[in-house]
């Protein structure tokens, strides 16, 4: 494909580019090593998406890398990485890489470990298709202007497809995270999941529970960021993600009304002010919203009866098992909500309790999820502000 077109898109784009990133592409060019920005930032670029972060691909090995580019350091032991800090920032610079052979499999004794763990360097093209969808495997160097396509994924982005590079079957396997990171990434830009790689998916979904924790939680919180989340999670719902790692979800949206209950209220959670950053409360929005789903006349919840149910703990300690530690503290904050809709309570108390109540940890998520579900209305809500500004300024 005459890729001219799309050169000139990201020629147009370069002003996004993070400068930092380019002096770090011209230090390993200068070290007569080839050198790209590579994947996501290259994607977003062409489709007019503001770039998080900016990975780069070069010829040069780890090592090298470290030696021509300051502030870097190696990570990883058989994938081995390199991070370039750049103040709150931090660049990563991958090695191109390649497919083992079977010969190297099995003179190295790892036939069972996924051959992407390996340290196997090769050249760019080689390093294109071991990539895990066509729209990722685009490289860019904003210095020459040169725009690298081995695997059509410029294609891909104009008739708006994601689609798997190889079979989808055995890419699945490989690393089952590309589930759940296929069906985001076609949130995420509109686009639609290709039907082979569709259907690898449904086909395949107890997969995802071989997927690392770490990464399985990283990957669900940037799902829950998502801007049309609600659309996210009817397309979890369809392909039968919830059903095999959720099965509460499943239940809920099941029930269409449930479902029409927990899709209003999670299209609300940015606007109470929750902290879509932050993983306690980007996940307290979507477990809140979820418990109130479930009830006619959310208002009347008891949640201490409502946290001691059966069903309610099986979701929180196996299903969101992975999120232990923020589940703690999204508990005791829901249950905090019934503290600050008793003004009453807390006027007739002395100055230092009424200190201690609006530092307690879990004031400010109560008051958002108190909004979030109609417990606080606005008047509350100016209330607490007002006295915890009166608090602060003494």
């Amino acid at each position: 494909m005459d890729n001219s077109y799309y050169l000139n898109i990201i020629k147009k784009a370069s002003a996004d580019i993070d400068p930092q990133a380019v002096a770090i592409l011209k230090r390993l060019k200068d070290s007569q090593h080839d050198a790209y920005l590579v994947g996501g930032c290259v994607r977003d670029l062409l489709v007019g998406i503001q770039p998080k972060d900016f990975d780069i691909a070069t010829s040069a090995l780890p090592n090298e890398v470290k030696r021509r580019v300051p502030y870097c350091f190696i990570i990883g032991r058989r994938f081995k990485l390199v991070h370039a800090r750049r103040g709150d920032k931090i660049f990563e610079i991958a090695t191109y890489r390649r497919e083992a052979t079977q010969e190297e499999l099995e003179s190295h004794h790892v036939t069972e470990l996924p051959m992407s763990e390996e340290n196997y360097f090769g050249n760019l093209k080689e390093d294109s298709f071991r990539r895990d969808f066509t729209v990722n495997a685009l490289f860019y160097d904003p210095i020459s202007e040169e725009l690298v396509d081995h695997c059509d994924g410029l294609a891909d982005i104009t008739t708006k497809t994601i689609r798997m590079i190889g079979d989808p079957l055995v890419r699945i396997k490989e690393d089952p995270i590309r589930i759940l990171r296929a069906i985001r990434l076609s949130q995420k830009l509109n686009f639609s999941i290709e039907q082979e790689l569709r259907k690898a998916i449904h086909d395949n979904i107890q997969e995802i529970e071989r997927a690392v924790t770490p990464r399985r939680r990283e990957e669900w919180l940037k799902f829950f960021k998502l801007p049309s989340i609600d659309l996210a999670l009817m397309e979890l719902f369809d392909l039968g993600v919830f059903k095999a790692v959720i099965p509460a979800f499943h239940e809920l949206f099941e029930d269409h009304d449930k479902q029409e209950h927990f899709r209003s209220y999670i299209r609300q959670i940015s606007g109470v002010g929750l902290n879509l950053s932050d993983s306690v409360e980007l996940l307290a929005g979507v477990i809140y919203s979820f418990l109130l789903a479930q009830y006619e006349h959310p208002l009347k919840i008891n949640i201490n009866e409502i946290s001691e149910n059966p069903r309610f703990q099986l979701f929180c300690r196996e299903e969101l098992g992975i999120f232990k530690a923020e589940i703690v503290s999204i508990e005791l904050s829901i249950q905090f909500i019934r503290v600050l809709r008793d003004r009453d309570y807390y006027l007739k108390k002395g100055e230092r309790k009424r200190v201690s109540l609006l530092n307690n940890i879990h004031f400010d998520l109560a008051l958002k999820l108190g909004l979030l579900s109609g417990e606080l209305d606005a008047n509350d809500f100016a209330f607490w502000m007002h006295e915890k500004d009166q608090s602060t300024a003494h």
